[in-house]
C-alpha cells in the first residue's frame, strides 16, 4: 500500500509541477519520500507493527493539516481536503483504541468546520457526508473488531473441545470421531488403515519418584515426537493418561509396522534432561482385523498388553501376534 500512495504522490507532483502549484507538489514530494521511506522499514523485521501504526497515524495527521493550509491557499479542491479526513480517519479507527480515536477524528472535523471552514467555504453536503462517512467508519470498525473477538472466541473454544490441553494432539472425544470417519473412507481398502495404541512403560513411577509436573513433561515431549514421526493424513491421538493412539491412513501393514517400531525405537533414543530413560510399548491393529471400531481398538488394546507381557519397549502387531517374544524389524 506505501508503494501505491508513493505512485499516486508521484502521479499529483507531475500535476502540481504543471499547473504551478507549489505548496502541493512540496506536499507530494515530501509524501513520495515518506511512502518511499515507510516501504523499507516494512520490509525491515525489527519494526515493531505498533511502531509502524503510529508512524501512519502520526503522517497522517501533518499530512491533513498541510492539505487543510493547501486548500485555504486554494490549490486544491474540498474533495481532496475530504477524502484526507476520512483516510486519516480510518487509520485511526483501525489502529487505535475507540476513546482516543474518537476523539482525533472528531478534532479533525472540528478543524475543517472551523477555522478551515471560515477561510474559505467547503461544500456543504460533502461536509455533511464525511461526517456520516466518518461515522460509518467508525461503525464498521467497532462491529468488525467485535466479530474478531468473538472469532478468536469461538476458535479457543473449538481448540479447546477437540485437542488436548496439555500436548496440544487431538483428544479422545475428537478422536473417536476421527477414527470412525478414516474406518468410513478406508472401507474399500481397510487393511491401510492401521491403530497404533501406545503406552509410557513405568510411568506411575515417573510420577511417584519426580512428581506429575514432570511426567507431563515426558508427556509433552512423546506428543511432540509422535507429531514429528506421522504425515498430515495420519493422527495422534491422546487416548487417555500416558496412552496415546496413532492413526495411520494409506500405508501397507509392512510400512505400518516399521513406523511403529520407528517410534519405540525414537523414544528408547531419546534423552530427557534430569529423567531416566523412557520406553514404551505399543500394540498395532488393522482395520481388515476386526469389525467396526470397538473391535478394532480392543484387539490393539490387547496387542498392547502383549507387549508388555512381552518384556516392554516393543511392538506386538499382526506378523509377531503369536511370538511376542520376536526382535524388531532391522533399523
Amino acid at each position: 500500500m506505501a508503494l501505491l500512495a508513493a505512485l499516486v504522490q508521484a502521479c499529483i507532483a507531475q500535476y502540481a509541477q504543471s499547473n504551478a502549484l507549489p505548496g502541493l507538489n512540496l506536499q507530494a514530494l515530501l509524501g513520495l519520500g515518506f511512502n518511499l521511506l515507510l516501504v523499507g522499514l516494512a520490509a525491515w523485521p525489527r519494526v515493531p507493527a505498533h511502531v509502524f501504526q503510529l508512524i501512519l497515524i502520526v503522517s497522517g495527521q501533518l499530512w491533513l493539516l498541510s492539505s487543510a493550509l493547501l486548500f485555504v491557499r486554494a490549490e486544491i479542491p474540498s474533495a481532496t481536503l475530504l477524502v484526507g479526513f476520512l483516510t486519516m480517519a480510518l487509520f485511526a479507527f483501525a489502529w487505535l483504541r475507540a476513546p482516543a480515536a474518537a476523539t482525533l477524528t472528531l478534532a479533525g472535523y472540528l478543524l475543517l468546520v472551523g477555522p478551515v471552514a471560515a477561510a474559505r467555504p467547503l461544500d456543504p453536503p460533502g461536509l455533511l457526508m464525511t461526517g456520516f462517512a466518518a461515522t460509518l467508519i467508525w461503525f464498521l470498525s467497532a462491529h468488525g473488531q467485535s466479530l474478531h473477538r468473538a472469532h478468536l472466541r469461538n476458535d479457543a473454544l473449538a481448540t479447546l473441545a477437540f485437542t488436548d490441553p496439555l500436548t496440544g494432539v487431538l483428544n479422545r472425544r475428537s478422536g473417536r470421531e476421527r477414527l470412525d470417519g478414516a474406518l468410513r473412507a478406508a472401507r474399500a481398502h481397510p487393511q491401510r488403515l492401521a491403530a497404533v495404541l501406545i503406552d509410557i512403560d513405568h510411568f506411575k513411577r515417573v510420577n511417584d519418584s519426580l512428581g506429575h509436573h514432570r511426567g507431563d513433561e515426558i508427556l509433552i515431549a512423546l506428543a511432540d515426537l509422535l507429531e514429528r514421526s506421522v504425515t498430515p493424513q495420519d493422527a495422534v491421538i491422546r487416548w487417555g493418561g500416558e496412552e496415546f493412539l496413532l492413526l495411520l491412513a494409506g500405508r501397507d501393514p509392512q510400512d505400518a509396522q516399521a513406523l511403529a517400531w520407528q517410534v519405540v525405537r525414537a523414544v528408547r533414543a531419546q534423552r530427557l534432561p534430569g529423567f531416566p530413560p523412557v520406553t514404551v510399548s505399543a500394540g498395532m491393529a488393522l482395520a481388515s482385523e476386526a469389525e467396526g471400531v470397538p473391535g478394532w481398538l480392543a484387539l490393539a488394546d490387547a496387542r498392547l498388553y502383549a507387549a508388555k507381557d512381552a518384556g516392554r519397549d516393543r511392538v506386538v502387531h499382526q506378523g509377531n501376534r503369536e511370538t511376542p517374544h520376536a526382535q524388531a524389524p532391522p533399523s
